[in-house]
């Protein structure tokens, strides 16, 4: 904002250089030497805890930054922000999740079958909840990232779930994401499909 409002180079080198240094903190940072998952730290809190400062509010100041560069800064730099943004909300689910099942250190080698089915629920929603944002803005970046978010659950639920779960949470794994495909589907030949076709102009003779 201080670059738009003053033109200064110096202010142009120094937000670029802040961005920089944000990004190659988040993933050597946060995805690396502060990752719980790979250290032993502790989470205190159930809901109120540090995956919130560390993971969800720098989300959600990437996704603002992506905001304020856009058509001011290359198509790619906000779209790489973006990007960023959705990994770290991404992140601070699956954190969250893996918190309420091992209580405060997350550096654990054991994951339970409820444990594997509640991300592919978790992550399945987020992608359902980006389309409906996406949907009612309207939002083009909302819906890419909404189709991103679901076919890494597909993959998942083949990838992972197929091998992993056993019984109940095999099977509603794969009914489970079925019936949102279905849905899914639905709403875009209803919604978007629908947005496609030419109305009838006032002289044509009624079907």
């Amino acid at each position: 904002r201080l670059r738009i409002r003053t033109g200064s180079v110096i202010h142009n080198a120094g937000a670029l250089l802040l961005t920089w240094f944000a990004g190659l903190a988040i993933v050597l940072g946060l995805f690396g030497i502060a990752n719980p998952l790979m250290r032993s730290i502790e989470i205190a809190g159930t809901f109120i805890n540090p995956l919130i400062l560390g993971y969800a509010i720098p989300a959600i100041l990437a996704l603002l930054l992506s905001y304020a560069v856009a058509g001011r800064r290359p198509a790619a730099y906000a779209n790489t922000i973006a990007a960023g943004a959705l990994v770290l909300v991404l992140a601070y689910i699956t954190l969250q999740i893996r918190h309420l099942y091992h209580g405060p250190y997350l550096n654990s080698f054991r994951t339970f079958d409820a444990e594997q089915y509640t991300y592919s629920v978790a992550w399945l929603v987020f992608g359902v909840l980006l389309l409906g944002v996406g949907l009612l803005l309207p939002s083009q970046r909302a819906r890419l990232a909404s189709a991103v978010m679901i076919a890494i659950t597909i993959l998942k639920v083949f990838l992972i779930d197929m091998s992993n779960l056993t019984g109940a949470y095999r099977a509603f794994s794969f009914i489970g994401l079925g019936l949102v495909l279905v849905a899914i589907g639905w709403l875009y030949q209803r919604i978007l499909f629908r947005q496609t076709r030419t109305p009838p102009t006032a002289g044509s003779p009624a079907a």
